[in-house]
């Protein structure tokens, strides 16, 4: 479990004793260890005389057998004045009486092995109701004494040198109160994963055993292990006992049509709010033309994940161009013909109008980005997003949630796992930040189509709606002039003019002729497309990227910029002149 040992490499780094444990920490399916038992059976724990388990419900309780007669008689001597009767009267709900209790038996010591260590561990279940995110003003007195006391265990020096570990756990770290979550706190964030594909593996091959024997036949029809955990990334182990669970109550077989019903059923749930999972549709061969972005998808995205190669895949791709080009069509394209997972992340999901909502579900959108992986992230419009350092009115939000995406895009550990693709039209309203290289690696314009790819997208698109034809190469090269500077879209919708101006004359069949008809009746609406074809063009840092009649002439006029001093270099040693 890489998040034990984070916390052992942590502790024994003497960085922190009080660790805040969240995310997915009740998943809770039959047959596998809870978050605490995992605990528990760490060497951090096992060293350990006094275990403690609080909750408001539970009051104090040990889940270790013996660990309460320790609990009581180290008490009794460390502080005479509380009796047995008084001690026992603490197990109960009242959180304040509970935490001195517990203070006190973290200051127990005991010699092994010639050293002085820790007796007792704590773990805090249910962490926010004890400590919520609520402003000091409104929270009783006893919530500020609970919030002070686990303020002053973690920065307590006796307490750090004497090495008694406290967990806090929660779901979501943002309901914790936002003193605890200060670097100056000195507690530590610890995330804990949804399942990664080897663990949902595992889950399954036990979950088919299992279901095997109770329904005398095969589980699964019509997939294997390793595909369904493929399907299922995102999911927790309880999500899985799910599927199985209602395919056993209906006595059938878990399929691919049932797990991906109940999986998008289950993230509209979990993640509807901050995340839309995408199920494309449409492959490479569904959109005509773009063939350079397809070769280069297939030879840095595609391959390089599935070999292994990621330092060759780029961290995030930009692909601008004027609207209607096929933007979105071809980031969802590369997720189908990867077979990559998708999911498209809108910022203004993100936004809450509560403080700490905003940064509570960015974090709930990358850790399902995280789980997903290896994914595709699409941000559609990023130009608009919101997405820079210069938001005003908003008490700061909008930065921290720009630096923390920041953070996240130029995670290495992310190269090859996730993939992100920005789709916009003005590039240049684009922070800088965002678009250097280690967080968008790649700029690849998407263009209005040449003369070939013309024809190619009339003859996409004549199948995709089963519209019949009669037209030669000769009257698709004419076609094709005709509609010069048109982009994707609006070839789509003259192709959707044309079949309605022949079914409007009775016939069922497009001529050249409908064709003509339909080009002096249709206007196309799609505006600056020279000027944002401009804009796409001087942002592609890839001459690959372009299509083969615009590279020479970029090439020579960067050049010719090239050969000029820059103006900063000017204003610099005039600078120097001067000096």
């Amino acid at each position: 479990m890489c998040w034990l040992k984070e916390i052992d490499n942590k502790y024994a780094a003497s960085i922190a004793h009080v660790f805040l444990l969240h995310s997915n920490v009740n998943d809770l399916a039959t047959g596998t260890k809870t978050n605490i038992e995992y605990l528990l059976e760490s060497p951090l724990f096992k060293s350990k005389d006094i275990v403690v388990c609080f909750n408001r419900s539970a009051g104090i309780t040990f889940p270790l057998e013996g660990h309460r007669e320790q609990f009581l008689n180290e008490l009794e001597i460390a502080h005479e004045r509380i009796n047995a009767s008084g001690i026992d009267e603490a197990l109960t709900r009242d959180p304040v009486v509970a935490l001195t209790l517990i203070e006190a038996a973290m200051r127990l010591t005991k010699v092994r092995d010639g050293q002085r260590e820790a007796k007792t561990a704590v773990i805090i279940e249910y962490a926010e109701t004890l400590v919520p995110d609520a402003d000091y003003s409104q929270m009783s007195p006893p919530d500020r004494t609970v919030l002070t006391t686990i303020a002053r265990i973690a920065r307590d020096r006796q307490i750090a040198d004497i090495g008694s570990p406290m967990f806090l756990i929660t779901e979501n770290q943002f309901d914790i109160h936002s003193s605890l979550r200060m670097p100056s706190s000195r507690i530590e964030s610890i995330a804990i994963p949804l399942p990664e594909l080897e663990e949902r593996s595992r889950f399954i091959e036990a979950q088919v055993s299992i279901n095997d024997s109770a329904f005398g036949g095969n589980s699964l029809e019509g997939l294997s292990v390793a595909e369904m955990a493929r399907l299922t990334a995102g999911l927790k182990k309880l999500h899985l006992e799910d599927i199985f669970l209602r395919a056993g109550l209906d006595n059938i077989p878990v399929t691919v049509e049932l797990v991906k019903e109940r999986k998008k059923e289950i993230i509209a749930q979990e993640f509807s709010s901050v995340l839309e999972i995408i199920d494309p549709t449409l492959g490479f061969e569904q959109i005509g033309g773009l063939k350079h972005i397809k070769d280069f998808f297939r030879k840095n995205v595609i391959l390089p994940i599935y070999e292994g190669r990621y330092r060759r895949c780029p961290m995030g791709i930009l692909l601008p161009g004027p609207a209607g080009t096929g933007k979105t069509v071809l980031a969802e394209a590369l997720a189908k013909e990867s077979g990559l997972n998708c999911c498209s992340l809108n910022i203004s999901k993100i936004m809450d109008k509560f403080v700490g909502a905003s940064e509570a579900n960015l974090e709930k959108a990358l850790q399902c980005i995280e789980t997903l992986s290896p994914t595709i992230v699409i941000i559609d419009e990023i130009d608009q997003s919101g997405l820079s350092r210069n938001g005003s009115g908003d008490s700061g939000v909008g930065n921290r949630l720009f630096k923390r995406l920041l953070e996240f895009m130029s995670d290495t550990r992310h190269r090859g796992k996730v993939v992100f693709i920005g789709l916009t039209n003005r590039p240049d309203l684009m922070d800088a930040a965002l678009k250097r290289p280690g967080r968008i690696d790649k700029k690849a314009p998407v263009l209005p189509p040449e003369p070939d790819e013309r024809v190619e997208i009339i003859k996409v698109m004549l199948t995709k709606y089963e519209i019949k034809a009669e037209l030669s190469d000769n009257n698709f090269t004419e076609i094709a002039g005709m509609i010069d500077g048109y982009t994707g879209a609006e070839i789509e919708a003259l192709v959707l003019k044309a079949s309605e101006v022949a079914e409007d004359s009775g016939e069922g069949i497009i001529t050249p002729e409908f064709f003509k008809q339909a080009f002096a009746a249709y206007k196309p609406t799609t505006k600056q497309i020279e000027e944002m074809t401009i804009i796409a063009i001087d942002e592609c840092n890839d001459l690959d990227l372009l299509p083969l009649s615009y590279r020479k002439s970029v090439a020579e006029k960067r050049d010719r910029e090239n050969k000029k001093e820059p103006e900063y270099y000017i204003r610099r040693k005039r600078k120097v002149d001067f000096q």
